[in-house]
């Protein structure tokens, strides 16, 4: 008998953090620098891993950690090389709304189901009082144009992206004493431009219950849930016994970058030499050798030459920190990088099988 329950627990919401760069910072969120964004190629190689390891995968969102229009250019790559990745999932994007309406097209064409809009108000007024900046472009504008920009710019990304045959759902932040009175407004607002839902979130003390009440009557809305995701290799909560790559034969080792041979501790623009891991004749993994890196400069060619010269035997690359350019370079050829700031050992042992082998002394 076909047990439905196992079938149910096993499908999965994937998030996939691929926007690097952000265009906007609420007043409210600390300035912090962005988490490390996967490049296209190491979004895809996720999800075919997920579908290999048994996993359903039920939807697929384009989501941070910066905002996926603010490089319209990876996005769009990433969602050409999902293609044959997405079967049936659900796919969809989050984002703040600039360049939406240019490209709303090409996200129908590639598969984007829904979009989900994070407006927070309907007013220039108020997004100058939420917002610490915003950046519609390259160029920084006053906070007067900007927001004036913005309130525009949303407007015309709900009624493209609906013409467009996409979702739209409405995603809206409340603050108190800021913008929790103009939720019935907003929505009447983008029901009228082609909205298809609201979902309303915001700061403790708010009754979200029933301010999504009251906005229902121009908009279906509910209070927001944030769907439980699984968290993408080489992130805070990635979950090592799903997602972590798997030596083959033709790439049995892994690169680390560190100062001490004790600890992953270096940025891998700085390291002067990778430490080569990997299993001896008798199949323990241990320290193999040393090689040194392309010094630095040299634009694309240093990751090639680091591939081809350092890493043309290793499955896995270990730093604190790697750029997107080496990223996209190494993921496109099979090489996982992973950032993290671990023991070494404790690395290696979960990429060799958790334990499972002794450990080489």
């Amino acid at each position: 008998m076909h047990d439905t329950t196992t079938t149910h627990l096993m499908k999965l919401d994937v998030t996939l953090p691929i926007a690097p760069y952000a265009n906007n910072r609420l007043k409210r969120s600390a300035e912090e620098k962005l988490e490390p964004a996967l490049v296209p190629a190491e979004a895809v190689a996720w999800v075919q891993a997920l579908r290999k390891g048994g996993k359903e995968v039920k939807t697929i969102e384009l989501c941070g950690p910066g905002d996926v229009l603010a490089s319209i250019p990876t996005t769009l790559n990433c969602l050409e090389l999902l293609q044959p990745e997405i079967q049936d999932a659900e796919l969809s994007l989050t984002t703040l709304g600039f360049g939406a309406a240019q490209v709303a097209p090409d996200l129908a064409r590639l598969g984007v189901k829904t979009v989900n809009l994070l407006v927070d108000t309907a007013m220039a007024e108020t997004a100058q009082k939420l917002y610490a900046w915003i950046r519609p472009a390259k160029k920084s504008l006053s906070m007067v144009q900007a927001s004036e920009i913005l309130i525009s710019a949303q407007s015309e990304a709900v009624q493209a992206l609906k013409d467009a045959g996409i979702r739209v759902v409405i995603r809206t932040a409340l603050v108190a004493g800021v913008n929790d009175e103009e939720i019935v407004a907003l929505a009447e607002k983008m029901a009228g431009l082609g909205a298809a839902a609201m979902e309303v979130d915001g700061e403790e003390g708010i009754d979200l219950e029933k301010l999504s009440i009251q906005a229902s009557t121009y908009l279906p809305a509910t209070v927001y849930q944030a769907p439980p995701a699984l968290a993408p290799p080489g992130m805070p909560g990635s979950q090592a016994d799903i997602n972590m790559p798997e030596p083959t034969k033709e790439r049995p080792n892994v690169a680390v970058a560190s100062t001490n041979g004790m600890d992953v501790d270096m940025h891998l623009g700085q390291a002067s030499q990778v430490l080569i891991y990997g299993p001896r004749d008798d199949g323990l993994a241990c320290l193999l050798k040393a090689r040194q890196t392309p010094g630095a400069g040299g634009g694309s060619d240093r990751w090639q030459v680091l591939a081809k010269e350092c890493l043309h035997d290793c499955f896995a690359l270990l730093a604190t920190h790697a750029g997107d350019a080496p990223r996209k370079e190494f993921a496109e050829l099979g090489i996982q990088v992973i950032l993290t700031e671990e023991n070494i050992e404790g690395m290696v042992d979960v990429l060799y099988g958790g334990g499972k082998k002794k450990k080489c002394k």
